[in-house]
């Protein structure tokens, strides 16, 4: 039997950084994250991600979003409400990584979201944890462009009914709406 991991015939492209490549790439960085944390964007970011928990970490729903739900024919049933809770963390994860100015920022914020709602709703952060809508509604972003509607449609595949299209255009309003309230706050920050 061959071995299946011989990568013998392997070519490696281009050359390896250069020790002192390596050493102005690091001194590089450490100027940048010197720069974020003296402007105040590292606090802000944290500010940011422990902030926008608050829109997902309720333990009933709000009233305004269960009428919206209803609006669309949809009845607010626990399996809705998790799945909604879901998209709400992921438009949140979208937007921290499309609206703020850096990755290193992006992941600050995401980091202090997640420690935070694993502080304050910890039933919540496991099951999300535990659930995979974040692989779904991943894939679905990096093959569709209509992204909101993709969304609405693998939104209604986790609440178990995929061809529902009330369910389908519950899903994509409220990533669309999740959207905009999370670039607001996020320009409420006013990084620079």
């Amino acid at each position: 039997m061959a071995d299946r991991f011989d990568d013998s015939d392997m070519k490696i492209v281009g050359r390896p950084a250069t020790p002192a490549a390596q050493a102005n790439e690091a001194l590089r960085f450490i100027e940048y994250t010197s720069k974020e944390h003296f402007n105040g964007n590292f606090r802000k970011a944290k500010a940011l991600g422990a902030n926008i928990v608050s829109a997902f970490s309720y333990r009933a729903a709000p009233e305004e979003l269960v009428s919206l739900i209803r609006e669309h024919g949809v009845e607010p049933t626990p399996a809705v409400i998790r799945q909604v809770r879901f998209l709400s963390v992921f438009s949140a994860q979208v937007a921290i990584e499309n609206f703020l100015p850096s990755q290193l920022l992006s992941s600050v914020a995401m980091g202090e979201l997640y420690d935070t709602l694993r502080l304050y709703s910890a039933d919540f952060y496991e099951d999300l944890a535990k659930s995979g809508a974040f692989s779904f509604y991943n894939m679905t972003l990096s093959s569709l462009s209509d992204a909101a509607d993709a969304i609405g449609r693998q939104f209604a595949a986790l609440c178990g009914q995929p061809d529902d299209p009330a369910l389908v255009s519950l899903g994509a309003e409220l990533h669309r709406l999740n959207l905009q309230v999370y670039r607001k706050a996020i320009n409420g920050y006013a990084f620079v």
